[in-house]
């Protein structure tokens, strides 16, 4: 998967809780501190995931955060699709 298709299905499955705006912030944000460019999968995924994870507990609380979080996991194993 490439690394705007993962954004994409970021803000498609986040963006709803957290707003557009701040879910491509942080998934751009956390993309470039992980060094994430190009394709991206497995472990790159599995990291990013876990940043935005802990960045939602926040907003969102930890129950609901590991829904979205789930979510979002099946979402990018599935390769984005609607």
């Amino acid at each position: 998967m490439s690394t705007d298709q993962a954004l994409l299905t970021i803000v498609r499955v986040v963006g709803p809780y957290v707003g557009e705006t701040m879910a491509r912030s942080a998934a751009a944000a956390h993309c470039q501190k992980l060094g994430i460019a190009g394709e991206v999968g497995g472990e790159q995924l599995d990291a990013l995931v876990a940043r935005l994870g802990s960045g939602l507990n926040i907003f969102l609380g930890r129950d609901k955060s590991a829904r979205v979080v789930a979510e979002l996991r099946q979402a990018l194993q599935a390769g984005g699709a609607s």
